[in-house]
């Protein structure tokens, strides 16, 4: 029996070892799932720096002209992938494209031969920002980070809270971006800002600066007067202690046991790998792009893969109460669920198409 190569793309990242957990996953599933088979799958992995085009350019150059692989997976936003979807097409192979939904999917880029498996953090945000519209005020700000304002997951929220009639239109602040190796300026944010002044802060930012972010709004007593939000991601504990500090935040029906997504590019691995494997034994050896959606629909039927289908969630979507307790212990709770019918969104049609952020990277691929 032919030898099956697949190439995987893995991103570098300064916040979490995001691509070790995502390759290490996908292999184990892999492996498990052609067990006493008598397949063999060679998996070659290739990194990207921090999803650089250039570099996936010559990646794919690699998989498709020495390795001959039947599959491509591995981490990479759709942005940076817009200018080699065409390649997948041409040569036939599937590409199984994993993020957690920095951008939205074009309409007319992708094909049939790109298939998406994404927890779309940015309908997630949508949600989110519906959510805080309706149930926590009309006087809501935004406050981000450069980096973290680059994606949509900004956007996402801004059309959430426009789908309510309250007319709740929230403040954007943008932190300057900062010299090459520093952080933002996060104690200056606090001083030309007054938090307490909105009834919710929607705040962008990940890694150390999300530490020193939560830090200063637990310090300055803010979370005793306003509502908190943010991606998941904000919630960086060091040790300062934060008893009482909530954040809303996120999550979906595939992340009901991760709710603060701790594991998620390992389940991202887990779930890409599974379905290859899967894939291969339906295919008898041949990876082909329908059948690798049907695998992933077995696993999780709440989600559209397919790239030029509008991939989104169609099933529930979560808003979490993270409430850090002694010794920074959180406690993770749902306090709302629901399904956002999202496909007839003008917004987010007008959106899909128009003027985007140029970061290519991964989130956290920092």
């Amino acid at each position: 029996m032919d030898d099956i190569s697949i190439g995987l793309m893995i991103p570098t990242s300064g916040i979490r070892p995001m691509g070790k957990h995502f390759d290490r996953s996908f292999r184990q599933a892999l492996n498990q799932g052609l067990s006493d088979t008598d397949f063999e799958v060679e998996v070659i992995t290739e990194m990207i720096g921090n999803g650089n085009p250039v570099l996936i350019e010559q990646v794919l150059d690699k998989f498709f002209g020495f390795h001959d692989v039947k599959l491509v997976s591995g981490l990479v936003t759709s942005k940076a992938i817009e200018q080699s979807a065409d390649r997948f097409h041409k040569r036939q192979v599937p590409l199984l494209m994993n993020n957690i939904g920095e951008h939205l999917i074009p309409s007319q880029v992708f094909n049939e031969h790109v298939i998406v498996n994404s927890i779309h953090l940015w309908q997630q945000c949508m949600f989110l920002g519906q959510y805080a519209a309706k149930e926590l005020g009309k006087k809501g700000l935004i406050i981000s980070a450069m980096f973290d304002g680059g994606y949509a997951f900004l956007n996402g929220f801004q059309m959430g809270a426009d789908m309510t009639d309250n007319g709740c239109q929230p403040e954007l602040k943008l932190l300057p971006l900062p010299e090459v190796g520093q952080l933002s300026n996060i104690p200056e944010a606090f001083e030309n800002v007054q938090m307490d002044q909105y009834d919710f802060v929607f705040a962008l930012f990940c890694g150390e600066e999300a530490t020193q972010f939560i830090e200063m709004f637990y310090q300055k007593g803010l979370h005793k007067k306003t509502k908190l939000l943010g991606l998941p991601f904000l919630l960086e504990l060091q040790s300062n202690s934060l008893a009482g500090l909530e954040i809303l935040s996120v999550a979906s029906s595939s992340l009901e046991t991760d709710l603060r997504m701790t594991d998620l590019f390992k389940r991202l691995g887990t779930e890409s790998g599974t379905a290859a494997a899967r894939t291969i034994l339906n295919g008898g050896g041949s990876i082909k792009a329908d059948t690798l959606r049907e695998a992933l629909e077995i696993n999780d039927n709440d989600r559209i893969y397919e790239s030029n289908n509008i991939p989104r969630l169609i099933g529930e979507q979560f808003i979490v109460s993270h409430l850090v307790s002694d010794d920074n212990v959180v406690r993770s709770e749902i306090i709302e669920r629901d399904s956002l019918d999202i496909l007839n969104n003008q917004a987010l049609k007008v959106s899909r198409d128009g003027l985007a952020s140029s970061w290519m990277n991964s989130y956290l691929a920092v």
